[in-house]
Formats: C-alpha cells, structure tokens, sequence
C-alpha cells in the first residue's frame, strides 16, 4: 500500500473518466486527495487526445443512454490503441438494456479491470445474486463467482461488499473492513473505480492495484465512521479528510 500511494503522489497520474453524472464529483475527489488528477469527458471529439495525456481510463456505466454510446466506445478504443489501462465500472448492468450496452461494449473494447458488486460481478460469471452484499455463509459463492469472472473476461475484477474480492482468475485476495456508512452513501462504489484507476496507473499489477485501492477505502470508511458512527453526512466529509491524511501519511512516512 505504502509503495502504490507513494508513487500516486510522486507521479501525479491522470485519470480519464467517462463519468455517472450523479456521482462525478465525488469520483473527482477522490482521484484528487490521493495525489493523482481527474479529469471527465462528455464529447466524442476530444477522445483521442485526452486519452492521450491520460494514464489510465475510468468507464463507468451509472448513466446511460443511446447518446453517449459513441463516447465510450470512442474513449475506450483509444485507450487500447494507446496502451493505457481500462477499468469498467457496469452499474446495475443485470438490467435489460444496461446488460446489452455493456456486451456490445466488450466486443468493442478491451477492459483491464472490472469493479463491481457481487450482483453485478455475478453477471458476467452468468450467475442471479441478489444486492444484498456478501454474508459471511456466501463467502465461497462470491469468490467462485468472481473468479469465473475473471476468467470469462479476461479482466482482474474487484468485487466489493462486506468482503471485497480481487481476482484474475487465478491469484486471489480478500480485504474485509467494517464501513456500514460507505453502503448507505451513494457514490462509494464509484469512489472506488475511480480510485483503482489511479492505481492502475502506477502499476502493471492490476491485482495489487485493485486489493490497495479496497485497502485504502476501506481503512478510511473505518476511521471516517468512528469520528460519527451515525452521521451519514458527516461521514462523506469525515472520508476525504481521512483520505487525504492516509495518503500524505504515506507518503511522508
């Protein structure tokens, strides 16, 4: 964790994203309070040459329409050509058109990692979860599901829940932390697909870059819901405080 954060602040990547438009601002953030630079497009024009500065891309499926389909398609067809990583964030992709969209998607582009809950991570494997998150008595049925995943894809996944898992279909690693609040604040996901794409981008390692990215959420979720256990509001500011103080910890330690 401390060598990925130092290098995040030490090379201050740039992280492309093709936003969910209720949550950009977040997302934003934080990229941002981990040292790296975010930056969103909305205009197919423009997809060559931001890919072009970028260092890694963030496509992200939250809002959707038939408009936007030759944005991501554009973006992520230039970050391949570029060689620049792809992190696919599919939000409820089990629904009809959204799981149409995101199929012609991947015959169009490569992605490098998918983050996901365990309902939609359950997609791809061609298995029903329900979005209740992971209990303790489903663990095996999670990570099953995320490697088949991995392996239909060809994608490192990061499946998030009360344990998140990360998995290319062969290696395989759990983080658990205890962040009730991170559920109940709308965004936490993309927060996180954001923020594994400023990982991905200081690493060829896309498992060590997923399971850092759920280890520094996760720490921060832990110690943002101690200072307020039962503030949801003052939590999201208490999360990028923490944020924040986690990466420049790091970096000065």
């Amino acid at each position: 964790m401390t060598t990925l954060l130092t290098n995040i602040r030490e090379q201050q990547p740039l992280v492309l994203n093709v936003a969910n438009l209720v949550t950009m601002q977040r997302v934003a953030d934080a990229i941002n309070v981990l040292g790296a630079s975010p930056l969103m497009t909305d205009e197919v024009a423009e997809a060559e040459e931001l890919v072009a500065i970028a260092d890694a891309v963030v496509l992200n499926t939250g809002t959707l329409s038939e408009a936007r389909w030759p944005l991501f398609v554009a973006v992520g067809q230039a970050a391949n050509r570029q060689h620049k990583p792809v992190v696919l964030d599919p939000v409820a992709v089990g629904m009809p058109y959204r799981a149409q969209f995101v199929t012609r998607l991947l015959d169009m582009i490569k992605v490098d990692v998918i983050r996901g809950n365990a309902a939609e991570i359950g997609w791809f494997a061609g298995v029903t979860v329900a979005g209740q998150g992971i209990d303790a008595h489903e663990t095996d049925a999670h990570v099953a599901n995320a490697v088949a995943a991995a392996k239909q894809t060809g994608a490192t996944i990061v499946q998030t829940g009360v344990i998140d898992v990360i998995t290319d279909g062969q290696s395989t690693r759990q983080v658990t932390t205890n962040s009730p609040l991170l559920a109940v604040n709308v965004g936490a996901g993309d927060m996180l697909s954001g923020m594994v794409g400023a990982f991905v981008a200081v690493t060829d390692d896309y498992l060590v870059a997923g399971e850092t990215a759920a280890q520094v959420l996760g720490q921060a979720g832990e110690q943002a819901t101690a200072q307020g256990p039962n503030q949801p509001g003052t939590f999201v500011a208490n999360l990028f405080d923490t944020l924040y103080q986690l990466a420049q910890a790091e970096v000065i330690a």
